[in-house]
C-alpha cells in the first residue's frame, strides 16, 4: 500500500509528532509511506536527509501561494492508494488536491510519473494504454474535539472523507454529531512510544541537576505554561501536599505568573522548574515518583499519560474525554475533577505515602503501555482502517471542488 502522511506543521509536538510516528510505524512494517510537511523550526531539522519526507508546504499568503502547495500535494499523491492528513488545513489542502477523482498532476500540468507518456505512445512500444493514476482515498485524523465542530465548514471539508483516525475513544459518539461521518469508518489510533520511554533513566543525575533530595517524592507535569495546561492548578495541588515535591516541564509566556502564584502559597523551595526538553525526557520522567495531568494541550491523545506510564509511573489525571484510555483508576493511578486542586493534593497526600502502592501502580503502568502503545500496534490499527476506508472509498467520492 502506498500512503501519503500530509501536515502542515513546523514542529516536532502534537500532531506533527503523531503523523510522523504514524509514517516511521507503517515503514517498518513494510509499507510504501510518504510524509509532506512545512519546513522551518523543529521539524525539518528532526527530518533533514530522509528521502521519505517532503518539505514543501508553506504558509500561505494569498491564492497563488494556496494553488502551488495544492499542485505540490497533487503531484505526490499521485499513485498513491491514500492520503492520510493530521490537521483541518492539510485537509484542505488534500481535498483540493484530489478534487473528488485523485488526478494527479504536477505543477505544470504534467504528469509526475510516465504513465501519461505510455497512453500517448510515447513510452514502452506494445504496451497497453495505462488508466493513469488511481484515485486516492482521503483519511483524516482528528486529535482535538473542536475539529469535530458541526459547523458549515467542517461539514464541507469532511465531505468525500472515506475514513476517520481519532485520538481517543471518547471521540467516537462526538464524530457522530456530524451527519457526514456518521457512515464512513473509524478507528481510535493509539499512541506509538519511543523505545527510550522505559524504565532505568537518569534518576539521580537529574535530581542532583535540579536542586532536588534524592530521598524526595517528586510529582511531576510537562506541558507549554501559557494559562491553559492546569500549572496553577499543579502548583496549588503540591502545596496543599507538604511532603511532595514538584517538577515542572516546559516553558512558555505564564512562567513568571506561576512562580508569583508558587510564591504566595509558600511552595517555592519544593518547585524544581526544567524548561523545555526533548531530549533526555526519559531521564525527567525516572526523576518523579508519580505524574499529573492537570489539562489537556493541543492533541487530546494525551501522549504524556502514555510516556510517563512506559516510564514507570502512576498518573494522577484530570477526568477529561479520553483519559481513561490511558490511566485505569485505582490500578495505574487515579482520576481527579478538572480545575479542582484541593481533589488533586488529597491524592497527592495519599499516594505520596505508600512507596508500595507507587511501585505496583507503576509496574502496572509500565505493562498497559508495552502492552497497547506500540508502533505494531498503531500499525495494526491503521491497516484496519485504511482497509475499511479504501473499500468506503468509492461510496464517498467528493466532486465538490477541484482547482
Amino acid at each position: 500500500m502506498r500512503v501519503l502522511q500530509i501536515v502542515a506543521a513546523d514542529r516536532w509536538t502534537g500532531a506533527a509528532a503523531t503523523a510522523l510516528q504514524l509514517a516511521e510505524a507503517l515503514r517498518e512494517a513494510g509499507e510504501d509511506c510518504q510524509l509532506v510537511f512545512r519546513p522551518g523550526r523543529g521539524l525539518e531539522e528532526r527530518l533533514r536527509g530522509l528521502d521519505w519526507c517532503h518539505a514543501i508546504l508553506a504558509k500561505e499568503r494569498g491564492p497563488g501561494d494556496l494553488l502551488r502547495a495544492v499542485r505540490r500535494v497533487r503531484a505526490l499523491a499521485a499513485g498513491c492508494d491514500l492520503v492520510h492528513c493530521h490537521l483541518p488545513h492539510d485537509h484542505l489542502l488534500a481535498k483540493l488536491a484530489l478534487g473528488g477523482r485523485g488526478e494527479g498532476r504536477g505543477e505544470r500540468g504534467e504528469a509526475p510519473n510516465p504513465a501519461g507518456d505510455r497512453a500517448r505512445g510515447t513510452g514502452d512500444r506494445g504496451r497497453a494504454p495505462d488508466p493513469g493514476p488511481r484515485t486516492p482515498v482521503l483519511v483524516r485524523s482528528v486529535r482535538h474535539p473542536d475539529h469535530l465542530r458541526p459547523n458549515l465548514f467542517h461539514r464541507w471539508l469532511f465531505r468525500g472523507t472515506a475514513g476517520l483516525g481519532l485520538a481517543n475513544s471518547a471521540m467516537v459518539d462526538l464524530a457522530r454529531c456530524l451527519p457526514v461521518l456518521r457512515t464512513i469508518p473509524s478507528e481510535v489510533l493509539p499512541v506509538a512510544l519511543e523505545p527510550r520511554f522505559a524504565p532505568g533513566g537518569d534518576r539521580e543525575g537529574v535530581r542532583a541537576r535540579l536542586g532536588v533530595p534524592a530521598d524526595a517524592v517528586v510529582a511531576g507535569t510537562i506541558g507549554k505554561i501559557d494559562g491553559t495546561r492546569g500549572h496553577d492548578v499543579f502548583i496549588r495541588g503540591v502545596a496543599a501536599a507538604p511532603g511532595v515535591w514538584g517538577l515542572i516541564i516546559g516553558k512558555g509566556p505564564g512562567v513568571a505568573a506561576l512562580q508569583t502564584l508558587a510564591a504566595s502559597l509558600g511552595v517555592v523551595e519544593r518547585l524544581a522548574w526544567a524548561g523545555y526538553v526533548e531530549a533526555g525526557l526519559e531521564d525527567l520522567y525516572a526523576a518523579m515518583d508519580l505524574f499529573v495531568f492537570p489539562a489537556a494541550g493541543s492533541d487530546w491523545g494525551h501522549r504524556a499519560i502514555a510516556e510517563a506510564s512506559a516510564c514507570g509511573l502512576p498518573s494522577l489525571a484530570a477526568d477529561l474525554p479520553g483519559v481513561t484510555d490511558l490511566v485505569e483508576p485505582g490500578a495505574t493511578g487515579e482520576l481527579f475533577a478538572a480545575a479542582d486542586s484541593a481533589a488533586l493534593g488529597r491524592l497527592l497526600r495519599s499516594w505520596g505515602t505508600e512507596p508500595a502502592r507507587l511501585r505496583k501502580a507503576g509496574d502496572r503502568a509500565v505493562a498497559m503501555a508495552r502492552a497497547r502503545w506500540s508502533p505494531p500496534a498503531l500499525v495494526e490499527a491503521a491497516r484496519r482502517l485504511y482497509t475499511a476506508a479504501r473499500a468506503a472509498g468509492g461510496r464517498t467520492t467528493d466532486r465538490s471542488t477541484r482547482p
